[in-house]
């Protein structure tokens, strides 16, 4: 990675098309170089059989049973999803706590360049695992993660335990559920046939409204979001 979207990098900080002076774009500028010195990208993921059950959607040879009827929505149609584990690593976080104490400023924007570095990785990663899906004939859902909608936020304990994130990528979680280091993430993504897939009526009304809706359709913090309020989003 050897550039970080400042588009989105100023829509995190909350800044539209305009308004933007010499000093903070030479803030960004600076940050971002920052960033990109000191992330360690890490990532993992795991391919996996589903069974869907009326307690929720089991993974084969795993005691995870990812709940709620968004996720269930989400993977129908599908036998098998893929787990996956992201991280932007730890020295990020701590420089972002050292810029919070001396510099404010330099570590609200640095958090920003976080965010988004971790994001790219995961893009990364999802690209990645769609080119191995559709050299197969099968397509790839978007990712969905634990918190959005009625998906449990707890299943993070799960998903971590499962994909054994602490020993492979160095991510943990508090008592919470929020990550360590802050800068991670973790998602399922469906695999399908699209032969089979598209023969029902719900899983094409269901790709439909995902291509014209984000997250925030499925975000439990949607009511309570900055982004939002600023007519923006994450």
């Amino acid at each position: 990675m050897d550039r970080l979207d400042q588009r989105e990098i100023l829509r995190y900080l909350g800044y539209k098309d305009t308004g933007i002076t010499p000093q903070i774009q030479k803030l960004i500028d600076r940050c971002e170089k920052d960033a990109l010195k000191i992330i360690e990208p890490k990532y993992m993921y795991e391919r996996f059989n589903i069974c869907h059950e009326p307690e929720g959607i089991h993974v084969d040879g795993t005691d995870l049973i990812l709940k709620g009827q968004d996720i269930a929505a989400h993977l129908n149609g599908c036998k098998e999803i893929v787990l996956m584990g992201v991280t932007a690593g730890m020295v990020l976080d701590r420089w972002i706590r050292r810029y919070m104490i001396s510099e404010p400023d330099a570590g609200v924007v640095l958090d920003s360049c976080g965010i988004q570095a971790v994001e790219q990785v995961a893009d990364y990663v999802e690209k990645e695992i769609e080119e191995r899906v559709l050299s197969e004939g099968y397509h790839l859902t978007w990712r969905f993660s634990p918190g959005y909608g009625d998906f449990p936020l707890e299943t993070q304990r799960e998903l971590v335990r499962v994909l054994d994130l602490p020993r492979r990528i160095g991510v943990s979680l508090t008592e919470n559920c929020l990550m360590v280091p802050s800068k991670s993430v973790t998602a399922v993504l469906g695999i399908y046939d699209p032969d089979i897939y598209l023969k029902d009526e719900s899983n094409i009304s269901a790709l439909k409204s995902e291509r014209k809706n984000n997250s925030c359709d499925f975000c439990n913090n949607k009511d309570r979001c900055l982004f939002r309020k600023r007519g923006t989003r994450c």
